[in-house]
C-alpha cells in the first residue's frame, strides 16, 4: 500500500529556503582568526557582498554587514539574533512574505538550532522561485478557464473574440485565435476556444462581460487583479530578473497574495 502514496501525489513543487539559499559548506565567509588583518574588507568589496558570515571554531554567530548597501567604506560587525534567522525548511512563500513585511535583505538558515546556511533577497532571482510562481500561475489559468466556460457558452465566447478582433490589422492577436480555432475545427481537432487564450484575455473578457459579479466583487475590485499579469510577464521571460528597482519584493509578495486570493474566490464561487 506504500505505493499508493505516489499515486496521490498532487505534483506540487515544494520550494524551501534551503532550495534557494546557500549552505555554509559552500558560502564565502571569513574566519575569526583572519579578522585582524582586515582581509574581509577586500573580500566584501571585491565580491560586492553586503554581508559576510564570520566563522569561529566551525560555528557562525556573527557577521559583517555594510551600513549602506553597495557601499564598503563603513562595515559593521554584528551578532546573529533570533530575528536574523529562519528555519531552512521554511516554505519559499513565507520567505518572500518575511522579506517584504519585515523589510529585510537576508536571513541565516537554521537546523536543530544551529546556523547552517544563508539566504539573501538576491537569491530569489533563481530558477527555483520561477518554477514555484509558474506553478501557481498555471493553477490560476486553468481555474480561470473553468470559470469562464461555466458562465459562458461557446458562441458567447466567439462573439466576444470577434468584437475584439481586427482582421485588417497585421498579426492581430484575436483574429489569430479565431483562425487557429477554425483550422482545428476543419481538421476535426476542435477543442475549447479558451485553450487558445492568452493569460491576460481571461481578465479582459471577465471584465468586459462583468462576469466578476458571479464572484461577488465589483469592477473596481476586479481591476486590482490586473497586477497578476505583471508577474506573469516576468515569468514568461526566464532570463529577466524577478526582482529589480521597479519590481520590488513588496510588489512580488502582494501579487502572490492576489493570486492566492483569486484562486480561493474562484474555487469557492
Amino acid at each position: 500500500m506504500i505505493d499508493e502514496i505516489y499515486f496521490k501525489d498532487d505534483g506540487k513543487v515544494n520550494i524551501t529556503a534551503a532550495s534557494v539559499g546557500i549552505s555554509k559548506r559552500r558560502w564565502i565567509c571569513v574566519n575569526e582568526s583572519e579578522i585582524e588583518n582586515k582581509s574581509y574588507l577586500e573580500l566584501m568589496s571585491k565580491n560586492r557582498f553586503d554581508l559576510l558570515p564570520i566563522v569561529s571554531k566551525a560555528e557562525t554567530k556573527e557577521y559583517f554587514i555594510t551600513k549602506t548597501p553597495n557601499e564598503f567604506s563603513q562595515i559593521e560587525r554584528k551578532k546573529i539574533v533570533f530575528e536574523d534567522t529562519l528555519e531552512l525548511n521554511t516554505n519559499i512563500r513565507n520567505v518572500i512574505d518575511n522579506f517584504s513585511s519585515r523589510k529585510r535583505t537576508f536571513y541565516f538558515l537554521t537546523f536543530q538550532k544551529g546556523i547552517v546556511g544563508l539566504i539573501t533577497i538576491g537569491n530569489l532571482n533563481c530558477r527555483q522561485v520561477q518554477i514555484y510562481i509558474f506553478q501557481h500561475l498555471c493553477d490560476l489559468e486553468r481555474t480561470l478557464g473553468d470559470f469562464l466556460n461555466s458562465k459562458l457558452n461557446h458562441n458567447e465566447i466567439i462573439k466576444w473574440l470577434k468584437s475584439k478582433s481586427n482582421p485588417e490589422k497585421e498579426n492581430d492577436k484575436y483574429s489569430g485565435i479565431l483562425k487557429l480555432y477554425e483550422n482545428l475545427t476543419e481538421l476535426d481537432l476542435e477543442n475549447k476556444i479558451t485553450e487558445h487564450f492568452y493569460f491576460v484575455d481571461f481578465f479582459n473578457i471577465i471584465n468586459d462581460l462583468k462576469l466578476y459579479e458571479y464572484l461577488g466583487v465589483s469592477g473596481t475590485y476586479w481591476s486590482k487583479y490586473n497586477s497578476i499579469n505583471e508577474i506573469r510577464n516576468r515569468i514568461a521571460h526566464p532570463t529577466r530578473s524577478l526582482l529589480d528597482k521597479e519590481n520590488t519584493i513588496e510588489k512580488l509578495s502582494k501579487r502572490l497574495g492576489k493570486i492566492d486570493e483569486l484562486l480561493f474566490t474562484l474555487n469557492n464561487n
